[in-house]
């Protein structure tokens, strides 16, 4: 009866391990599938200008190397109840070289401005669910 009662004991603990084992798998996996969309910040562009993420992907923004001006990126408008608003700005940067990545926890949509050339250089993050 004892040698039962150990079995029945071990088998719970060996399949409460590997209920957390599995969860914690699940959770990597899904960390893992999280994409990173490129965006180019060029005189006087954003490439693409456009683009459309799910939500916690991130987006990487890299000054290009022809560029004869400096830029930065500059959150104009995002989804309501979006905390941090100023997280996902930079501060004007150097000509070439510089380098933003920012993940997108909400799902909205996320316009963006370089303040130097505000007319000129503008782009839209969207973010599905």
């Amino acid at each position: 009866m004892r040698t039962l009662r150990l079995l029945l004991v071990a088998l719970a603990a060996v399949s409460l391990l590997g209920a957390t084992a599995a969860s914690t798998g699940a959770k990597q996996k899904r960390k893992q599938n999280h994409k990173t969309k490129k965006v180019t910040v060029a005189d006087f562009y954003f490439s693409p200008s456009k683009v459309k993420i799910r939500k916690g992907d991130k987006v990487k923004w890299t000054w290009s190397s022809a560029n004869t001006s400096p830029h930065d990126v500059h959150l104009k408008k995002g989804p309501k109840k979006l905390k941090k608003r100023g997280s996902y700005s930079t501060k004007t940067t150097a000509v070439t070289g510089a380098r933003f990545v920012k993940a997108f926890p909400r799902p909205g949509k996320y316009k963006f401005i370089c303040t130097i050339h505000p007319t000129q250089m503008r782009m839209t993050v969207i973010v599905k669910k």
